[in-house]
């Protein structure tokens, strides 16, 4: 079956009404609306529409203490859900991002974080988030009720994955270590999600602290 494509006019204009919106909406939580990057996309398959929004990680962490985790904090999120009428996926890689839910396409239940994916030992891992926790991701053959919950899982995440931009996932793939494209899904919770993000906080303040140290080396 096709999919029809992204009806251009119609989404980039609700892509730039979303785009200000952030913007206000982050100012208001004393937050900078610092981003890098803008994509919108399609998965073809499913027909779902995504607009990312990739938070400037260097900016941030270079000219503010803010801590990475008040971009992801709950309230928040449902501010950003409220505001702009989307569903607003949290999302944490080596730039983090939020994923705005322009049209979830053939999709039903999507989770509420992702931890973006990587490569270890030749397979593609995500974490993710749901309100409601799915049934695990091994479930027996014998019950078609966990199946189709498996599958609606798997299908979710795996319709994020195609249209990610991740340059490390690529950089993995371009190895001469064969990568599994089917990802391994791991489900846990939003304590888990945030304990990712603040990882990565901390690495961003090193670097900013090593850079530091040398600007003031040199001087």
């Amino acid at each position: 079956m096709t999919t029809p494509t992204i009806d251009s006019h119609q989404f980039v204009q609700r892509s730039r009404r979303i785009r200000a919106q952030v913007s206000t909406v982050l100012s208001k939580w004393g937050l900078l609306p610092r981003f890098k990057r803008w994509r919108l996309t399609q998965d073809p398959e499913t027909g779902m529409i995504v607009l990312f929004g990739i938070l400037n990680n260097n900016y941030i962490a270079s000219h503010s203490s803010i801590p990475f985790s008040n971009y992801f904090d709950p309230r928040l999120l449902r501010d950003l859900a409220n505001k702009l009428q989307v569903q607003v996926v949290s999302c944490n890689s080596d730039g983090l991002r939020y994923a705005f839910i322009l049209d979830r396409g053939q999709l039903g239940v999507l989770p509420t974080h992702i931890d973006f994916p990587f490569i270890d030992k030749g397979k593609v891992i995500v974490r993710v988030v749901y309100d409601k926790t799915p049934t695990p991701a091994t479930p027996p053959a014998t019950d078609p009720a966990v199946v189709k919950e498996h599958t609606r899982v798997h299908d979710g995440v795996g319709a994020f994955l195609k249209v990610f931009e991740d340059n490390k996932l690529k950089e993995g793939a371009a190895t001469s270590q064969p990568v599994q494209l089917q990802p391994e899904i791991l489900i846990i919770d939003e304590e888990e999600f945030n304990k990712r993000v603040a990882e990565h906080e901390a690495n961003h303040q090193r670097i900013k602290q090593i850079k530091k140290l040398l600007d003031e080396t040199v001087g």
